[in-house]
C-alpha cells in the first residue's frame, strides 16, 4: 500500500516539475532569443564589440531577464495542467475583490491622503534648504546643476524621511493595506477551496489512469 501511494506521489511531482520546468524554460529561452535577435538585427556601430561577442552576451542578458515572468508562466502552467480552467478563478476574483475594496474605501483614503501635502508643507517650512545655500553657484551655468541636483534630492528626501510626513504616509497606506487584506481574504479562501475541488477531482483521476495503465501492461 505504502509503495504504491509512493509511486503515486511520485509520479505526481514528475508531472509538476515537467508542466513548470518546460514552460519556464521556454520562456527563458524565448526572451534570450529575442533579445539576441534585436541585437542581430540592430545595426551595427563601428566602435562597439563584434557581434560574435553581442548576440550572446544579449542572450545571456535577456534569459537572465525572463527568469522573471518565466516564473509566472511556470506557474500559471502548473496550475492549468493541475486544475484546468479553474485556474482562472483566483485571477477574476482576487483583483475584483481588491478593486472593490479600494473603491469602496476610497473616500476614506482619499480623506488621509489629503494631510500627505500639508504635512510636507510644515516639514519644508521648518527645513533648512542645502539648495538654496548652494544657490550661488547658479551663475556658473549648465555645471551648476550637478551639484544642485543631488543637494535637491537630500533635501526632499529629507523632508520625505521626517516624522510627520512618514506618518502622513503611513496612515493611508496602512489603512489601504488593510482594506485589501479584508477584501481579498474571502477570494483567496473561496479561490483556494475551488482550486482544491478541482485538483483532487483531477487527481483522482490521474490516478485511475495510472492503474488502468499499469494493468493494461
Amino acid at each position: 500500500m505504502l509503495g504504491v501511494m509512493s509511486g503515486q506521489v511520485r509520479a505526481e511531482l514528475r508531472l509538476m516539475g515537467r508542466a513548470f520546468g518546460r514552460a519556464f524554460g521556454a520562456t527563458v529561452l524565448a526572451v534570450g532569443a529575442l533579445y539576441a535577435v534585436i541585437v542581430g538585427l540592430s545595426e551595427a556601430d563601428p566602435s562597439a564589440p563584434s557581434k560574435l561577442l553581442l548576440v550572446p552576451a544579449a542572450f545571456l542578458y535577456g534569459a537572465f531577464v525572463g527568469l522573471w515572468p518565466a516564473l509566472l508562466v511556470g506557474g500559471l502552467r502548473l496550475s492549468w495542467v493541475l486544475v484546468g480552467a479553474w485556474t482562472v478563478v483566483p485571477l477574476v476574483l482576487v483583483p475584483t475583490a481588491a478593486a472593490l475594496g479600494l473603491w469602496a474605501g476610497g473616500d476614506l483614503i482619499a480623506a488621509l491622503a489629503q494631510e500627505i501635502p500639508r504635512a510636507a508643507a510644515a516639514a519644508s517650512a521648518d527645513h533648512e534648504w542645502l539648495v538654496i545655500g548652494a544657490g550661488r553657484l547658479a551663475h556658473a551655468g549648465p555645471i551648476a546643476i550637478v551639484v544642485l541636483l543631488p543637494l535637491l534630492l537630500i533635501d526632499l528626501g529629507a523632508i520625505a524621511l521626517s516624522p510627520g510626513v512618514l506618518w502622513a504616509l503611513l496612515l493611508p497606506a496602512a489603512l489601504t493595506a488593510g482594506i485589501v487584506a479584508v477584501a481579498v481574504a474571502p477570494a483567496l479562501l473561496l479561490s483556494a477551496l475551488v482550486l482544491l475541488r478541482a485538483y483532487v477531482v483531477r487527481l483522482r483521476r490521474r490516478v485511475a489512469a495510472r492503474r488502468e495503465g499499469r494493468a493494461e501492461g
